[in-house]
């Protein structure tokens, strides 16, 4: 193998595998090479699982190679046989050992050859064989080679995934022989979020099953419903029919809460015990069982009342995709239960714990389809999906006193439908004092100084309604910090509970990645100031194929409320929106979930620094526009010539007006600029979320630049106007045509920065639209304007039809 494929130290110079199907024995020799000092402490031990109960072990050569010579290490005694109970942890006792061989002196360099041979099979699926041959692993192979011997009167059916090769096929001592040689064989991509639905491994799936009706007979002769119940669990079921007086939804309810409550999950699953349910009987009194105890116990117990009632097997990872497989009884790993009430089909996962509710509304997961166990059924039934549950986390912070940072923080969780079932399952699972310190840490990692108030948990568990709320109750004495500038104080706010969720997807992913699904979550921030907000109201929305987003930050009266919604649609994210997913991530977590505020609990502490690189710019472009207008003022224009007796127009009628507006115009955009802080260097520096920093300066020093070019505007109009100069018609209607401009351009910028604008900032843009357009309706068809502004440039340039050679000129009023 080539360098740079080999992993852990040592590869595979061979794996083989021969599979006798009419004699049920398989046979494999392995030949692995180790090619560092890594490889000797991975490489150097043998390990081969097999269940006693139904399967022999015969280990038939170890040898090391060492410069081309044997050394055999077969012996009897350097094996150790261990249990291997992986699944455990799920409380799973599967009965399987490990023959478990440490090699000693073992050398860089050395080749470890051992073969082996497994006779046996689970006797529950009696002659039949089903398997999946993988021609791929999570190492790679210098040579693959596996061969299935199997007799002409067997009729094998096969499934091909993701190219797996073609099989040789050629007669073997009377038996058709299957042959797969490759070389070499490289690993496939491999992330740990994948979902589980996912399996990019070449592998071909065998079943002699030939349809779905064969695997449901199989399934009824192995676990038919139990009738005539007898013992504890008869009498147990006679009260159940007591209590329900005739209601079978009663019934069905209880009885379902009965298997799921009372009887503990455990497996213990020996030989054929990994396919054969226990009686009903025995999972009752015993109090424990796995999926198919418990589900038949519960079909069981459903029947006894006459409501029509099954198994049904499932595959969790596949989910809908089990379609794809061709019929056999080994495509599912979980069994459920399905129940026939009023007409209509009701699946019962009876695994899951302390599900409420009232009649016959049961969450189930999103399991896709499933195999119901009942006569004359021959196909997969697809699964309606369940109505699902949302989580809303309220937080709600009380600022007691800003300026020493004390605040109260309750928070209300309201839990619905399957995550009220979670969440009861996981408080009773937990001691309240558990309970409080979990929630507490929580909380500590953002305030380490948080405190926990009196009864800092209730519970509040509506069971009809299957809703299920706590309430929080802690003392924040640090939600407050000192800012940099004296007299102000900040405080900083996030989504925690909606990050958790947000898709995990490397730089260099290639494969689809798993999400959470279902996953609903709301997660509401309330802050109560007494001193009221100064807060723009503002929204964000990302949606797409596998999930949505949205924000709303606003204010209400005191109380600042940060609104965000998560979830998710499918459980994974294709290949070909992972860009786009890692890039919503991204955004999401540093830019939408967080909020940071400022507060000054006596603004005159607080002290104003100008900002005076802006400072600079305002000044130099007013004088630019000084020198500029004064250009345009001394351009020279016509000579007037008037009839004998004429005069120049007095000013009057709505012209006052435009003249008192002029002269208004630059103290009021004056204010604007002071008031909306364009000068300091707080306000240049802060951060609005959704809106990039970059864009949000541009529209400071658009807006700072646009209101100073207003100033000098109207000042130049009003000059014009007070001079009745010629050229201010022209001039004073591309004013009210900036200042029309300007207000709409600077709101299509606002609003393109995500900068939400308010209804009273919309009916103010049109009134200065409507404004300008009637004023310049106004200098464009006025007779008194035409009459007025005549006042060329110089002044003097003027004449009379009739020349007078003593008459003086008239004064200019």
């Amino acid at each position: 193998m080539p360098a740079r494929q080999v992993e852990n130290g040592f590869f595979y110079q061979l794996f083989e595998e021969q599979i006798h199907i009419e004699k049920q024995a398989d046979y494999k020799h392995v030949i692995r090479e180790i090619v560092s000092e890594a490889g000797i402490q991975n490489g150097s031990e043998i390990s081969i699982s097999f269940d006693p109960s139904y399967e022999r072990l015969d280990v038939h050569d170890v040898t090391v190679w060492r410069n081309g010579k044997p050394l055999s290490r077969l012996k009897a005694t350097s094996f150790k046989v261990i249990a291997d109970e992986k699944e455990l942890s799920r409380f799973i006792y599967q009965g399987r050992f490990s023959a478990f061989c440490i090699l000693d002196d073992i050398r860089k360099g050395d080749r470890i050859e051992y073969a082996f041979t497994i006779t046996g099979r689970n006797p529950i699926f009696g002659s039949n064989y089903t398997d999946d041959l993988y021609f791929q692993g999570s190492q790679a192979y210098a040579q693959l080679y596996k061969a299935l011997l199997v007799s002409p009167g067997r009729k094998l059916n096969f499934k091909a995934f993701n190219k797996a090769p073609v099989a040789a096929l050629s007669d073997k001592n009377g038996l058709k022989c299957y042959e797969w040689n490759l070389a070499p064989v490289m690993a496939p991509p491999y992330a740990d979020n994948q979902p589980g639905w996912f399996d990019n491994y070449n592998h071909i799936q065998i079943s002699d099953y030939s349809s779905w009706q064969q695997v449901v007979d199989w399934a009824q002769k192995v676990n038919p419903i139990a009738t005539g119940l007898k013992g504890e669990l008869a009498a147990r079921v006679a009260r159940l029919k007591a209590d329900a007086g005739g209601d079978k939804e009663k019934y069905f309810r209880s009885a379902v809460q009965m298997v799921q409550d009372e009887v503990r999950y455990m497996g213990i699953e020996l030989g054929e015990y990994s396919h054969r349910a226990n009686t009903p009987e025995k999972v009752y009194n015993q109090r424990y069982g796995d999926c198919k105890d418990k589900a038949l116990l519960l079909a069981s117990v459903l029947m006894a009342n006459g409501i029509e009632a099954h198994m049904a097997l499932i595959n969790t990872s596949a989910r809908d995709k089990v379609s794809d497989f061709i019929p056999s009884p080994t495509v599912f790993d979980h069994a459920v239960c399905v129940a026939t009430m009023v007409g209509n089909p009701v699946y019962i996962d009876a695994t899951i714990a302390y599900q409420r509710g009232s009649g016959i509304n049961l969450y189930f997961p999103n399991y896709g389809k499933g195999l119901v166990i009942k006569p004359g059924n021959g196909a997969l039934t697809a699964i309606a999906p369940s109505k699902t549950g949302k989580m809303v986390i309220t937080e709600n912070y009380k600022v007691i006193d800003g300026e020493k940072g004390q605040t109260e923080l309750e928070v209300i969780s309201t839990y619905t439908l399957n995550e009220a079932d979670r969440i009861r399952d996981k408080l009773a699972s937990n001691s309240m004092a558990e309970t409080e310190k979990g929630y507490l840490d929580y909380y500590a990692k953002s305030y380490p100084k948080v405190e926990s108030a009196a009864d800092s948990i209730t519970i509040k568990d509506d069971i009809k309604a299957n809703q299920l709320n706590t309430i929080e109750h802690y003392k924040v004495p640090d939600f407050f910090k000192p800012d940099k500038e004296a007299g102000r104080y900040s405080a900083s706010l996030y989504a925690s509970y909606i990050n958790d969720q947000l898709p995990n997807i490397g730089n260099r992913a290639k494969l689809p990645v798993s999400i959470a699904y279902p996953y609903n979550v709301q997660s509401v921030i309330n802050v109560v100031m007494t001193t009221g907000w100064n807060i723009e109201h503002s929204n964000t929305s990302i949606e797409r194929d596998a999930y949505a987003f949205t924000t709303d930050v606003g204010t209400t009266g005191d109380t600042l409320t940060l609104d965000y919604k998560f979830n998710t649609l499918k459980d994974f994210i294709a290949v070909n929106k992972l860009d786009e997913a890692r890039t919503d991530a991204k955004q999401i977590s540093d830019s939408e979930l967080g909020y940071n505020f400022s507060y000054a609990p006596d603004v005159t502490k607080v002290p104003v620094r100008v900002n005076y690189w802006m400072l600079l710019f305002l000044l130099a472009l007013a004088a630019g526009l000084a020198l500029l207008g004064i250009k345009l003022y001394r351009i020279h224009t016509h000579k007037v010539l008037f009839e004998r007796g004429a005069n120049f127009m007095q000013i009057g009628g709505w012209l006052v007006l435009v003249a008192i507006g002029l002269a208004l115009s630059p103290f009021a955009v004056s204010y604007t600029i002071l008031s909306g802080g364009y000068l300091e260097a707080s306000h240049w520096n802060m951060h609005l979320p959704g809106t990039p920093d970059t864009t949000y300066k541009a529209i400071l020093v658009f807006e700072a630049a646009g209101n100073i070019f207003m100033i000098a505007y109207a000042i130049f109009c009003l000059v014009l106007l007070l001079n009745k100069r010629d050229i201010l018609p022209k001039y004073i209607m591309g004013f009210y045509a900036y200042v029309a401009v300007f207000s709409v351009v600077d709101h299509v910028f606002a609003m393109s920065a995500n900068i939400t604008i308010t209804d009273s900032d919309f009916s103010s843009m049109i009134r200065t639209i409507i404004f300008s357009g009637i004023w310049i309706a106004y200098f464009k068809r006025s007779q008194r304007v035409e009459q007025t502004f005549i006042v060329p440039y110089p002044h003097g340039n003027y004449s009379y039809e009739v020349a007078e050679s003593k008459a003086e000129p008239n004064t200019i009023v």
